[in-house]
């Protein structure tokens, strides 16, 4: 074998060599360990039912240090859910030795109102909304203080939860046959609530922090005191509004993000128009209590009276459930009334 082949070959084995190093130190892998979380979207009994989970398809994935410093080349967005299992698989490879957070947070993909590419927050936006749009609802979670140690690969499973609160308005069976046979089909209304303020208290925020499952309470630019979900494309919902064992016709339905750890009073205007003649029908409910991760229903006996509305977290919401009178004051039996259902 002639000198230069055997040059050539040794250059060759050398470069093999090197690109093999090289290859070995670009792994972002190398040395790391492999931790992955299976998100859950809440169960309902009433499957593809308002507020059942199934609108949001779109995850967002957050990692924090120990000092709660966003590791932000772990971020993650647009992790689809398995349409079947209403499940999301997320991976992360972490350094050993270390204590990590994780925040998540699903909602519907595309949607406007919501932007959660800011850092450690997700903003809220409250203009253009339309009433009766199961499509806001959205989900949070949050797994603290994971130790990544050398044994394996880490496999976590964490079912996420509302921090949004919301608001239903409803009929009873007899009052809308009454309003029908009176000339009046609520059918052909499309709905507009109204909800603003009844204390000095911000009705809802317009950012969310990811680390803290709550709104940002104490910077005012993000405090809202008035939100106009209107009627535009928001015709009255066909299915039932659910309220423990008794069943209401929809006339409305929003969501938004008062605080979650107290309730908040807000005063609540529901607007009927009439699709055809633009008439309108008006309803308002003084004082009504709204807390993060909780219903408000808001239930009319006829369309000339109302009745006391309740605050319900039912299966998708905790399972804990407060009762109010017309005033807002709290019906006996109503357990402590102030439990956020954390």
């Amino acid at each position: 074998m002639n000198t230069r082949k055997i040059l050539y070959l040794l250059a060759t084995a050398a470069l093999m060599l090197v690109t093999a190093s090289c290859s070995q130190e670009e792994d972002p892998t190398a040395g790391k360990v492999k931790v992955t979380f299976i998100a859950h979207l809440p169960e309902t009994l009433d499957s593809r039912a308002i507020g059942d989970g199934s609108k949001a398809n779109e995850l967002f994935f957050w990692v924090f240090d120990e000092n709660n410093q966003e590791v932000l080349e772990m971020r993650q967005h647009n992790i689809a859910f398995d349409k079947n299992s209403n499940t999301a698989n997320v991976s992360a490879y972490l350094t050993p030795g270390h204590v990590y957070n994780f925040s998540f947070w699903a909602q519907r993909k595309g949607i406007e109102c919501y932007d959660p590419l800011t850092t450690s927050q997700v903003n809220m936006y409250y203009w253009d909304l339309y009433c009766n749009d199961d499509t806001r609802d959205a989900f949070w979670g949050w797994i603290p203080d994971l130790y990544v140690d050398e044994a394996g690969e880490i496999t976590r499973d964490i079912v996420l939860v509302r921090r949004l609160a919301q608001v239903n308005v409803g009929i009873t069976t007899e009052g809308y046959n009454n309003a029908k046979a009176a000339g009046i089909d609520l059918a052909e209304y499309d709905s507009e609530l109204y909800i603003e303020s009844s204390s000095s208290q911000p009705i809802t925020y317009s950012a969310f922090n990811v680390r803290e499952g709550a709104p940002y309470t104490t910077h005012s630019q993000y405090q809202e005191y008035e939100v106009n979900f209107w009627q535009s494309e928001s015709p009255i919902l066909v299915e039932p509004l659910r309220v423990g064992s008794n069943r209401y016709y929809y006339l409305a339905m929003s969501y938004f993000q008062p605080e979650v750890a107290v309730p908040t009073l807000g005063n609540v205007t529901l607007i009927l128009h009439h699709k055809v003649t633009g008439k309108t029908l008006t309803y308002e409910f003084p004082n009504a209590s709204f807390q993060g991760n909780k219903r408000t229903n808001l239930i009319l006996r006829g369309i000339t009276e109302r009745v006391g509305f309740e605050v319900v977290i039912d299966e998708n919401f905790d399972n804990l459930e407060y009762n109010y009178d017309e005033n807002g004051d709290p019906l006996p039996g109503n357990g402590n009334g102030g439990n956020n259902g954390n």
